[in-house]
C-alpha cells in the first residue's frame, strides 16, 4: 500500500485542479492530476494501485510535511538522473523538429488560463524558465538569466541546475509571496515538470497526424 499526498485546489494542469504525489523512489517526481481531488485519486489508483492518503494540502504552492524532511543525497542524485534523461528528450525534439513544427499553433488546444506557451518552441523555453527562473528563486536559490539561443539555454540551464542542487542545503526552506518551498519540494517538482511538459509535447505531435 503506497502513501500518497494530495493538494487542491492548485493551478497546474488545470486552472483549478488537484494533484496527487508519492515520495517513493520508484515514483519520484510522478504526479497525477485531474479537475477534482476524487478524480485525481481515482486516476492514481487505477495506474499505481492501492494507496492511502496520508496528507492533504488546501491551496496553491504550499508544502507537505514530508517536504520539510531534509533532502537526501540519494534524492538529489535521483532527481539529476531524471533531469538528464528528460533534457536528452528535449534536445532531441529541438534537433529533429522543423521550424514549422516547433512554431505551429493549435487553436483547439486547451490550456490553463495563465499559460502563454502555445508552441513547442515556447514550451521548451518554458521548461528552462520554470526551473532556472521560478523554482530556484522561490526556494531561495540563485536564478540565472536567459541565453539568447534555445539550444544554448537548454544546456546552460542543465549545468546551472546541476551545480545548484549539488550545493543546496538539504534543509533549505524559503517562503515568499505566500508560497512555501523546501529542498525536497524543489527536487520532486523538478523531477516532475520537464517530463510532464515533454509528454504533453509528444501528445501534441501525435494529434497532428
Amino acid at each position: 500500500m503506497r502513501s500518497i499526498y494530495v493538494e487542491h485546489p492548485v493551478q497546474m494542469a488545470y486552472t483549478r485542479g488537484a494533484a496527487v504525489w508519492a515520495f517513493d523512489a520508484d515514483l519520484w517526481g510522478v504526479c497525477v492530476q485531474a479537475p477534482t481531488a476524487e478524480q485525481a485519486m481515482d486516476r492514481w489508483r487505477s495506474t499505481h494501485g492501492p494507496s492511502t492518503v496520508v496528507e492533504t494540502l488546501h491551496g496553491d504552492e504550499q508544502a507537505f510535511d514530508r517536504d520539510f524532511q531534509s533532502a537526501t543525497a540519494a534524492e538529489v542524485e535521483r532527481t539529476l538522473v531524471v533531469l538528464a534523461e528528460q533534457r536528452m528528450r528535449a534536445t532531441k525534439l529541438l534537433d529533429e523538429l522543423s521550424a514549422e513544427a516547433l512554431d505551429a499553433v493549435d487553436p483547439e488546444r486547451v490550456l490553463p488560463g495563465w499559460a502563454r506557451w502555445r508552441t513547442i518552441r515556447e514550451m521548451l523555453w518554458h521548461i528552462c524558465d520554470t526551473e532556472s527562473r521560478y523554482y530556484l528563486p522561490m526556494t531561495g536559490l540563485p536564478a540565472r538569466d536567459r541565453e539568447a539561443d534555445l539550444r544554448t539555454e537548454l544546456a546552460a540551464s542543465t549545468a546551472h541546475i546541476n551545480s545548484v542542487l549539488r550545493a543546496m542545503p538539504g534543509d533549505q526552506v524559503h517562503r515568499e509571496n505566500d508560497e512555501v518551498w523546501t529542498a525536497t519540494k524543489l527536487l520532486r517538482r523538478l523531477a516532475w515538470h520537464e517530463r510532464g511538459e515533454l509528454d504533453a509535447i509528444e501528445e501534441l505531435l501525435a494529434s497532428r497526424h
